[in-house]
């Protein structure tokens, strides 16, 4: 079988420079104004750090002509004052650098989440039903605001620490050249150790990703709404504290192991590091015994080597830092960079039907087709019901004719058009769907049935409002209000935003209306009215067939009593399309829907007891 797309296949690490080019661009991007002052603000901040070790230097240049006499204290004040006030600035642009950072960072964040989303969204939907994928966007997640940062260390340590190195080393070449190489041989261990701790750590975050959102799941069934109250009623929030503590163990287990692997080497290349500057100190003291230098020069250099070592080790840090937090930004950009199917152009004609010829398709991992060389043709206007036992596939079957799939053999035709070559904008563009698990929106509940109109805007015309009360209309929802009380369009249907709940029946007749709301040439009803009594059911699809004649309407159902007025019933079972006909023929032959449709009959058929 041929895959339905490209398989999460461990792909090449983005190198270092190819993260920081990529953040680059994000960062100039996002706002190319803010960059710039940020980039500025760090150069001031660098000059502002030489000068004030400059005025350093003077100060102390002068001190002795003070004692001398030959200095007045208005020239060492004027001196101090100048030193105070190249503080001052070092500390406003400092301010200002923050914030430049701090504001592109949350701009950057918020467009890498959006190219994510963006990304998500061009993805094939089967690809969702791989765990593969999600482990890889819970490492995309983790890495997209540590590739940010590793761009800003980065920018820091070339900026910033460069100029003050550059600085400090004036002050070592005036004694003797080979001080310098021994300073930074000396700090080598540094940036081994952090090289090696990024490795590491991007090493275990592949091991720890899937644990990580394991015990996400788990703390959500502990305490998410959605989950709760049948954990609950259940009694199973001993198992699933259980299943949390044990995979937050093993998470804990697995980054402890690295920080104790990583922190045993840094702490032996610490000591060499240390080892190295014991070393030079001794050298600084050599030449003063021989002579090469003054006592009060041997302190000015002792002053610089003292900055040099602990802004050398700073940017090994800072350095190791970015690499690591590139490591990590690696697998946003995978993620974003991941293989796509190539996008159809096709537009798809209007009042089409639909056309599947020898189509199969199997779920990721799973052992057998959920559809199974399926041929079928559904006419314009037409309206057909999808029925058979649960797993039969008929909801597999609806998701591919919806072009939510791609068969993995076969081909799907709407209006003669390959559903694989129609634009993934078009494909939808006259579809309307409600399928059995719907979402529940945090919105009012107007937009809860609007959403589905293409461009909506933020605020609802009346002709909106109009629409959304006769699709709530349609789907019965007004009939239920008295249970509720006090509802209307602009209610907020969630007690978290300060509004209301409503109970799983009405909620499903607020998709029902979504569905009818939405304009479309073809509707689909996947299963939505499981909590909604049979009664109400029965009306509800007769509604639903109503407003949709002249349309082309798709029901799946397992209640068989809701099929028979559908001008045809698709009989699926094992994954294949067994029978095809209306009610009365379908009745007509000993077959799998006779036998199902007179075992559901029976359950409604009393025979009195005791005669």
């Amino acid at each position: 079988m041929k895959p339905t797309e490209p398989a999460e296949t461990p792909t090449r690490r983005p190198s270092f420079w190819r993260v920081m080019l990529a953040m680059l661009q994000v960062a100039y991007r996002t706002h190319p104004g803010m960059f710039v002052i940020y980039l500025l603000t760090s150069l001031a901040f660098t000059a502002l750090l030489v000068a004030d070790l400059h005025v350093v230097r003077l100060l102390l240049d002068r001190l002795p002509s003070f004692a001398d006499g030959k200095l007045s204290l208005r020239d060492i004040t004027l001196t101090v004052l100048i030193l105070g006030g190249v503080n001052v600035l070092y500390m406003l642009v400092n301010a200002g650098m923050n914030l430049s950072y701090e504001y592109l960072s949350r701009l950057a964040t918020a467009r890498m989440s959006e190219t994510m989303s963006r990304k998500a969204g061009r993805l094939e939907l089967i690809r969702f039903e791989s765990a593969e994928l999600y482990d890889s966007i819970e490492k995309a997640i983790a890495g997209r605001a540590r590739a940010f940062d590793a761009l800003e260390t980065l920018l820091c340590s070339i900026i910033f620490h460069g100029g003050y190195f550059l600085f400090l080393a004036l002050y070592l070449s005036q004694l003797e050249p080979l001080l310098i190489l021994g300073v930074f041989l000396s700090f080598l261990p540094v940036a081994v150790s952090r090289a090696i701790r990024a490795s590491a750590f991007y090493n275990t975050e592949a091991r720890v990703a899937p644990l990580r959102r394991e015990f996400n799941h788990y703390e959500a069934c502990l305490t998410d709404r959605a989950y709760y109250k049948e954990t609950r009623t259940a009694g199973a929030a001993p198992f699933f504290r259980r299943r949390y503590d044990q995979t937050l163990e093993r998470y804990n287990r697995e980054m402890w192991r690295t920080e104790v692997r990583t922190g045993v080497i840094d702490l032996a290349l610490k000591l060499l590091t240390l080892a190295g500057y014991v070393g030079l100190l001794l050298m600084l003291v050599k030449f003063v015994i021989v002579g090469r230098i003054s006592p009060g020069l041997f302190g000015a250099v002792y002053f610089a080597m003292d900055s040099i070592f602990k802004w050398f080790e700073e940017l090994f840090d800072r350095l190791g830092f970015a690499y690591e937090n590139a490591a990590f930004g690696g697998n946003y950009l995978s993620f974003i960079e991941s293989p796509e199917r190539a996008p159809g152009r096709a537009a798809l004609p209007r009042d089409s039907g639909v056309t599947l010829n020898e189509v199969s398709f199997r779920y990721p991992g799973a052992g057998q087709n959920a559809v199974d060389g399926v041929t079928l043709s559904i006419r314009p206007g037409e309206s057909v019901a999808i029925v058979g036992e649960n797993g039969a596939g008929k909801s597999s079957l609806v998701r591919l004719i919806s072009g939510l799939y791609h068969p993995d053999t076969g081909s799907i035709h709407i209006g003669g058009v390959d559903l694989r070559q129609a634009a993934a904008e078009k494909r939808f563009e006259r579809l309307s769907a409600v399928f059995q698990h719907y979402q529940r929106y945090r919105l009012s509940l107007l937009d809860n049935v609007r959403i589905a109109e293409p461009g909506i805007g933020t605020v609802a015309t009346g002709a909106e409002r109009e629409r959304a009360t006769a699709a709530l209309g349609q789907a019965g929802f007004y009939e239920r209000l008295g249970s509720t009380g006090g509802i209307d369009l602009d209610t907020m249907l969630s007690r978290e935003f300060g509004g209301v709940d409503l109970s799983g029946g009405e909620w499903q007749r607020v998709a029902i209306a979504r569905g009818l709301y939405r304009p479309h040439d073809t509707i689909i009803l996947d299963e939505p009215t499981a909590a909604i009594d049979p009664l109400e059911e029965d009306r509800v699809y007769r509604t639903f067939l109503d407003s949709a004649r002249g349309k082309t309407a798709i029901i799946v159902t397992h209640r068989l009593g809701m099929a028979r007025d559908a001008d045809r019933i698709l009989v699926m079972d094992r994954g294949r399309l067994v029978q095809d006909g209306s009610h009365a023929e379908l009745m007509a032959v000993d077959g799998l829907y006779a036998r199902m449709f007179t075992a559901q009959a029976a359950w409604y058929v009393r025979e009195d007891e005791g005669g």
